[in-house]
């Protein structure tokens, strides 16, 4: 009976930990920009957002998800050289998804988490736009994604007839 309490006592002051981090984070960490602007950053503490980009020269972008989820979708936003984007995953997640037109370059640190590029490099021509992404994750993860690919992997495979 003494090791349940002190694991449901171990547990709630995991949570209240948790939940303060995540009101620590919504009021140090700022969110700024629109849908249109060229510069932005998205933060998701304890909660899910998503963020549709139509900037016209995107230029610098952050991600910051804290044990909540972020889709960013960057298939309208156009980059006019390269543009920088900075992504933080702890106990969360972040989907990104670019045009299948641009190259992503991905630098990634993570610890029990994982960081994903699932664009394809060598599709896509050399002088293309250039979106650098530098991603870390720690008990979360990170994926990039082509828009048609991240199209068909929200398909069901087909069933067999057999």
């Amino acid at each position: 009976m003494v090791l349940v309490k002190r694991i449901i006592i171990s547990w709630l002051t995991l949570s209240g930990l948790v939940a303060l981090a995540a009101l620590v984070l919504r009021r140090r960490v700022p969110e700024f920009g629109d849908a249109t602007d060229d510069q932005f950053s998205v933060v998701a503490a304890m909660a899910g957002r998503e963020f549709h980009s139509r900037a016209p020269d995107l230029e610098a972008c952050s991600a910051i998800a804290f044990a909540g989820g972020i889709q960013l979708d960057l298939t309208q936003a156009q980059i006019n050289r390269n543009a920088l984007l900075r992504i933080k995953a702890v106990m969360g997640g972040v989907d990104v998804i670019v045009p299948s037109t641009w190259r992503v370059e991905v630098f990634s640190r993570s610890v029990m988490g994982g960081v994903g590029n699932l664009t394809a490099p060598d599709e896509v021509a050399s002088d293309a736009p250039l979106l650098v992404v530098n991603a870390d994750a720690v008990f979360g993860g990170i994926e990039i994604s082509a828009a048609e690919a991240a199209c068909w992997q929200s398909l069901s495979p087909p069933r067999s007839r057999i």
